[in-house]
């Protein structure tokens, strides 16, 4: 009977223990290119990831309890998971109502936006891009002067970049990917990206924020073990004589 309780009791613990260290959920239903994506910059920032799932059902990236803090703030600096790559026949589907021709401009214009967006975070250094480009005013009277086009390119970056050779880099690219562009007329603005926040905010110092975490599992696996002992020495403990088994004893 002892031993049946020594055993619930020490099952109970590790069931408690393990919880503590359990994987969560980090984002759901995803393509399996998106969750390459998340899983491939997750791993260059040192947290352990699994993906998992089919390609039916969809993807689903896993990390360690302890890590969360860090990967969501990674998720929210790289705007993860990045939506599929758009294409410019996307403007126009088929079986849509025709548009006016300032309508159709003013789509295929935010088209070629997003997909220079998407090439710029191609680049290793590039963390987060937002390219911007002049819409031409909709009086297009026989009489007005179309001005010329400007694009404004923001990136946030990580590590250290050589300016004078990434910024004339960058407004080739442009450049070369829009018509009626001058070079003059592409501004590109770069920011470091922020650094990634590791720990929860706590007022503990944060070398014992990973105390804390196994702490409460510690002292219930030690209590458990503690219990068990107490409980498995008293099963073995010899039980005193009876008082009658003494007095015939005597008599004899």
């Amino acid at each position: 009977m002892l031993k049946n309780r020594l055993r619930a009791i020490l099952l109970l613990s590790s069931v408690i223990f393990l919880s503590a260290c359990k994987d969560d959920a980090l984002l759901n239903n995803l393509t399996q290119e998106q969750a390459n994506q998340v899983l491939a910059i997750l791993l260059q920032h040192n947290i352990a990831a699994q993906k998992n799932g089919t390609l039916k059902a969809g993807y689903s990236i896993t990390i360690n309890h302890a890590d969360a803090t860090a990967a969501l703030s990674i998720i929210n600096q790289y705007q993860l998971p990045r939506p599929a790559d758009v294409q410019i026949s996307q403007a126009f589907p088929e079986g849509s109502l025709v548009a006016s021709p300032n309508a159709e401009q003013a789509r295929v214009l935010s088209m070629q936006e997003q997909r220079l967006e998407q090439t710029l975070k191609v680049i290793a250094q590039v963390v987060n891009a937002k390219v911007h480009i002049s819409y031409p005013p909709f009086d297009n009277g026989p009489g007005n002067k179309r001005p010329a086009g400007h694009v404004g390119v923001l990136i946030s970056h990580k590590g250290d970049i050589d300016e004078n050779t990434f910024i004339p880099q960058i407004k080739s690219l442009i450049k070369n990917s829009l018509n009626d562009i001058r070079y003059e007329n592409i501004a590109i603005a770069l920011f470091p990206a922020s650094s990634i926040q590791y720990a929860s905010p706590t007022k503990a110092p944060t070398t014992l924020s990973g105390v804390w975490v196994w702490l409460p599992a510690v002292i219930v696996l030690f209590a458990a073990i503690t219990a068990g002992y107490i409980l498995l020495k008293f099963s073995h403990r010899p039980h005193p004589a009876t008082g009658s088994g003494t007095e015939e004893v005597k008599s004899e």
